[in-house]
């Protein structure tokens, strides 16, 4: 539920988070765009845990993750941290390429293509393949 995002304040956030209960929603996503805890502080001692909550610390990465539990957050989504890493690294594997005019300096920092066989099933894919082609 985006009401931080879009600007709103915390009684507008509890108001949008009860319709969505009420309306039979599993969780509660609450989000904020703040470098600090604040509003999800605030939002969570007001909801008072009824409903199960969804945080995404995107932005208020600061906060352990001991304190989301100690708040009663029954999930916390690391939203894209892990993409974040990949683009980082994929630069800095594509800049060494573009340097050295070769992959001898890289192939021992990435992952072997066996392992991307493995990730994406490809046993299972030939399989599909003999099955239904």
């Amino acid at each position: 539920m985006e009401a931080f995002i879009a600007g709103w304040d915390l009684d507008e956030a509890i108001k949008r988070a009860d319709a969505y209960r009420n309306a039979g929603a599993d969780a509660i996503l609450i989000h904020s765009k703040l470098s600090e805890d604040t509003q999800i502080r605030a939002f969570v001692k007001e909801w008072k845990q009824r409903h199960p909550l969804v945080i995404v610390p995107t932005k208020y990465y600061k906060t352990p993750t001991s304190t989301f539990r100690e708040w009663g957050v029954n999930m916390v989504i690391w939203a894209n941290h892990n993409m974040r890493a990949c683009v980082k690294v994929m630069q800095s594997i594509t800049k060494t390429i573009k340097e050295k005019e070769s992959l001898v300096d890289v192939e021992d920092k990435i992952a072997k293509v066996n392992e991307i066989f493995r990730l994406t099933d490809m046993d299972g894919l030939k399989n599909d393949d003999s099955k239904y082609l």
